[in-house]
């Protein structure tokens, strides 16, 4: 998964040690960001266009692997399985029949059985890889925004689900069954009580665990559940500057219904997104987030090391948008370039790596997705 496998778990624990010494003061000052900008010197820096025979789906979702990389379609209906740069084949089973479902809400990926889960129409579906073969399916009664694949025997959700009683509805992390579809254990509960709790879409696995931000409208944090253990700890906690402080309203909102809020927060001019895509590199924590004003909206890494924070934006000069992780693989934040990436991009400001990237990305059939690998440190 997309992580350096070089982090032992000794190095792991005086990671854990040295980011939460100093919790309670940390501020990510979004308003002082160094640009770093990508150019051909950049040597780790890929691009890799898609192979592919037909039109892809525009994409969703992207989760990558040590051996595969899956593309999430936005109609809800394909998978595509890639291996090296490639397109090797693809879940379209679309039906009411066996083993075709209606729309796919998530999908993870058991490098050791080689199996796709998807969660489909209340049912837990199974299929080889890279044949996409089904293989069967148990109902379940959950709904997932995120599910990995913790072994052979178990999956981990985030979502929810209906307690026994059918009345109270749990929020949070959950183990489930991967023979019968029952939820095992209740691993993390997000904590609706307050209302002020923003539920967390990202999921990294790392050795013995995973990490995954948990945000509020005063804090943020990077937090490491260990799958071993049960014990969730605190890597970072921070706050942002006082520009970027969520609207009045949007708080009211909030502790009104927190879903409303969750839609709501997008249409607001001073907002800020923090904590996504949370990794381990080496020594550093790394995670980014999204500050918007008006139409204006930048993509800030966050490097947290020897106790110091940076904010970097990484860049192409000629081109208007940054560069951000669509998903991580092996250590890379890779970001998805098309050909409506260079529509307000002047060919005559483009750098010879920006020119590079547009003539790949002119020529990819079908106007296929193109991956641009690159490292943050």
């Amino acid at each position: 998964m997309p992580v350096k496998r070089v982090v032992i778990p000794f190095v792991w624990s005086l990671c854990i040690l040295s980011y939460s010494c100093s919790n309670d003061t940390d501020i990510v000052d979004v308003d002082n960001v160094e640009t770093v900008e990508l150019d051909d010197a950049t040597t780790d820096l890929r691009i890799v266009p898609v192979k592919c025979a037909f039109p892809m789906d525009e994409i969703h979702r992207v989760t990558a692997y040590d051996d595969y990389i899956f593309l999430f379609g936005m109609s809800g209906k394909n998978i595509y399985c890639i291996e090296n740069d490639s397109v090797i084949s693809t879940l379209d089973a679309i039906g009411r029949g066996r083993g075709e479902y209606s729309y796919i809400n998530d999908f993870a990926y058991s490098p050791i059985e080689h199996m796709l889960y998807i969660s489909a129409d209340h049912k837990l579906m199974k299929y080889s890889v890279p044949e996409m073969e089904f293989i069967g399916s148990i109902d379940i009664n959950v709904t997932s925004a995120t599910m990995i694949v913790l072994s052979p025997d178990e999956l981990l959700f985030n979502g929810s689900f209906f307690e026994d009683n059918k009345s109270d509805v749990y929020r949070g992390f959950f183990k489930v069954s991967a023979q019968t579809g029952k939820v095992v254990e209740r691993c993390y509960d997000f904590d609706y009580e307050s209302k002020t709790m923003l539920m967390s879409w990202d999921l990294t696995p790392m050795p013995g665990g995973f990490l995954f931000p948990r945000n509020s409208l005063t804090r943020n944090r990077i937090m490491f559940y260990n799958t071993e253990t049960g014990n969730t700890d605190e890597l970072f906690s921070f706050s942002f500057n006082s520009k970027w402080k969520v609207p009045k309203r949007l708080i009211r909102l909030a502790k009104k219904d927190p879903m409303i809020y969750a839609l709501e927060r997008y249409k607001e001019t001073r907002h800020l997104e923090g904590g996504h895509f949370p990794c381990i590199t080496d020594s550093a924590l790394v995670f980014w987030c999204f500050p918007r004003e008006g139409d204006d909206t930048r993509q800030v890494a966050v490097i947290v090391k020897d106790g110091k924070v940076a904010c970097r934006s990484y860049m192409i000069p000629g081109m208007d948008f940054g560069f951000s992780p669509f998903f991580l693989h092996n250590g890379y934040c890779v970001d998805i370039v098309t050909t409506t990436s260079f529509d307000n991009a002047s060919e005559s400001d483009l750098s010879p790596l920006g020119s590079r990237l547009k003539r790949i990305t002119d020529n990819q059939p079908f106007d296929n997705p193109v991956f641009v690998y690159f490292k943050v440190d």
